[in-house]
């Protein structure tokens, strides 16, 4: 039996031991090792609109250069991720609270509540950098190009197939469009998979979907391992974005540690090709002080 398919069969089962999850993931990081290539950084204010509701225009870093060689064990990555996922209580709040930090520009900061309603603050975005709620009646959230209600959220299935269909017909019923036109199916393809990345960062789902999410991902052609990066494994993946396509998991803990796509609650996508972002969320009970 394969790698590959000892972690699936792994994952069918309810419970799988401390000392497998272990195992595997010692396993995952005894793969190919290298340092990060050395890139050059300029600066790009990028907007990306997609059925959004408002554009978010985000200055972000592009890189150029093109990685080194690279192994091919990235679905393994996602599966531990899976069963780490799987493992991590949810919490409780009034609010889902997400915080984006990059090591060059002011954290900005989200509170989403169950209504719709929600609070930013940060340099750069309404307010400038004081808490402010956000005018006109409640949003859903962005789920990649998509936008869900809390409500259709907690509905999502928590098996990854389902998953995956389930966003992929909503990307169809979308009708979305790219710079090119109404877009191909492998766009359509590549939508549905930032939307499972929102899954895994940002959205306030429950630990099965987004082990669900995880799975999903696995699933999809296309994934390369790039190798070990600050916080986890570096990992691309085939998002409608083929410049922002790649993310940092660390699959002890299910976090993505670094994103070159997020989507913002005000609308929009933003994508850095250099650098990325790291995305924190939990429950919380408190709004800070304005």
């Amino acid at each position: 039996m394969d790698d590959l398919r000892e972690i699936r069969t792994l994952l069918a089962k309810p419970d799988p031991s401390p000392e497998v999850v272990a195992r595997r993931r010692q396993e995952v990081r005894a793969g190919m090792r290298r340092s990060a290539p050395n890139r050059r950084a300029r600066w790009l204010l990028v907007p990306v609109a997609a059925a959004a509701a408002a554009a978010a225009f985000v200055i972000v870093p592009a890189g150029s250069g093109e990685p080194g060689p690279v192994s091919k064990n990235g679905r393994e990555v996602l599966l531990v991720a899976a069963v780490s996922a799987e493992r991590t209580p949810e919490g409780s709040g009034t609010y889902w609270h997400i915080t984006v930090t990059h090591e060059k520009y002011p954290v900005q900061e989200y509170w989403y509540r169950r209504d719709g309603s929600f609070w930013l603050k940060g340099k750069g975005l309404k307010g400038e950098g004081k808490l402010v709620k956000f005018p006109g009646e409640p949003q859903p959230f962005a789920v990649g190009p998509l936008r869900m209600t809390f409500d259709e959220l907690r509905r999502l299935p928590d098996e990854e197939n389902a998953l995956y269909d389930r966003l992929r017909s909503a990307v169809t019923e979308s009708d979305l469009r790219t710079s090119g036109g109404p877009a191909t199916a492998t766009e359509q393809d590549g939508f549905a998979v930032e939307a499972l990345v929102s899954l895994i960062s940002e959205a306030p789902v429950s630990p099965q979907v987004r082990a669900a999410a995880y799975r999903a991902l696995a699933s999809r052609p296309g994934v390369v391992d790039l190798g070990d990066a600050d916080g986890g494994r570096r990992l691309r993946l085939p998002l409608a974005h083929p410049g922002a396509d790649t993310v940092v998991v660390d699959p002890d803990t299910a976090r993505v540690r670094n994103t070159r796509l997020w989507f913002p609650l005000t609308g929009g996508a933003a994508y850095v090709e250099d650098g990325g972002v790291t995305i924190d969320a939990e429950w919380t009970d408190h709004l800070p002080a304005e």
